[in-house]
């Protein structure tokens, strides 16, 4: 029995040290599978919808990152409800800018008129005329104002009240005028009905132009017809018309025929 003795302690060695590896593997098999529970998490993912524009935001669930369940599994829970911008609600009309001095939107489509301006073809207010243009000299100036035509001087003129008339010698002389006509920018002037002689002198403008005209008979008596005048508008014209007579035979042979020839001056105002 010695034998026995000595395996006795050598067996209860042995199973003490079995037993102590047993629960080591039991203990580590406990820590794995506590391990491998811990970390497992279960994430819903959503699914964007590719025809919207953005995704805002999510709704987190009773399940929150963080929070864990009896069995001590984290859950996140993510909610695939998500919120769209409507393109169409918000756009910016092109037409449109902002004045950087009001920081209001100015409509840049609005047709702005122009101002009424002489030279546009239209008559506005405070105009007399407007032909388009801002040419003078065509009946419209460039102010818009009505232009008198040129003044043409030539014409007939009537003597305003009694007529011209005198006789001397037995009507040797005879003028009877109600009527002078002007040619030739009144270098020319006739009388009529009677015209003794056209009398002729330097052109004349109106509407306030000046004119002397004169014409002679010589002869034993030389007559000399002059009228003179100054226009008072372009119509209208005053003066004088002159009869002079010199010579011998002025006197009608010592009144034998006539009454004689004596200078006259008339007063004239003539009109067309």
């Amino acid at each position: 029995m010695p034998h026995n003795d000595r395996a006795a302690p050598f067996l209860l060695s042995l199973a003490l040290l079995l037993a102590a590896c047993g629960d080591d593997d039991a203990a580590t098999s406990a820590t794995d599978t506590a391990t491998s529970t811990t970390g497992t998490s279960t994430t819903d993912t959503s699914t964007t919808d590719p025809t919207t524009d953005a995704t805002t935001s999510s709704t987190t669930g009773s399940g929150s990152v963080g929070e864990s369940d009896s069995d001590g599994v984290s859950v996140t829970d993510t909610d695939p409800t998500t919120t769209t911008a409507d393109p169409t609600t918000s756009t910016t009309d092109p037409t449109t800018t902002t004045d950087p001095t009001t920081g209001t939107d100015t409509d840049t489509d609005a047709t702005t008129e122009a101002p009424p301006a002489c030279g546009d073809g239209q008559l506005d207010p405070g105009e007399e005329c407007d032909d388009a243009n801002n040419t003078p000299g065509d009946g419209c100036d460039a102010d818009c104002k009505e232009e008198q035509p040129p003044c043409d001087p030539d014409g007939l003129y009537q003597v305003q009240g009694a007529p011209i008339a005198y006789t001397c010698c037995q009507g040797l002389v005879a003028v009877n005028i109600n009527a002078f006509i002007l040619t030739g920018d009144g270098a020319t002037i006739a009388s009529s009905p009677s015209n003794p002689k056209t009398m002729t002198g330097a052109a004349t403008t109106c509407p306030d132009g000046v004119f002397s005209n004169s014409a002679a008979i010589p002869g034993g008596c030389t007559e000399t017809f002059k009228v003179s005048g100054e226009f008072t508008d372009a119509n209208t014209w005053s003066g004088t018309y002159e009869l002079d007579f010199e010579g011998e035979q002025c006197s009608c042979f010592g009144g034998m025929f006539g009454t004689p020839c004596v200078d006259q001056l008339f007063p004239v105002t003539a009109k067309r």
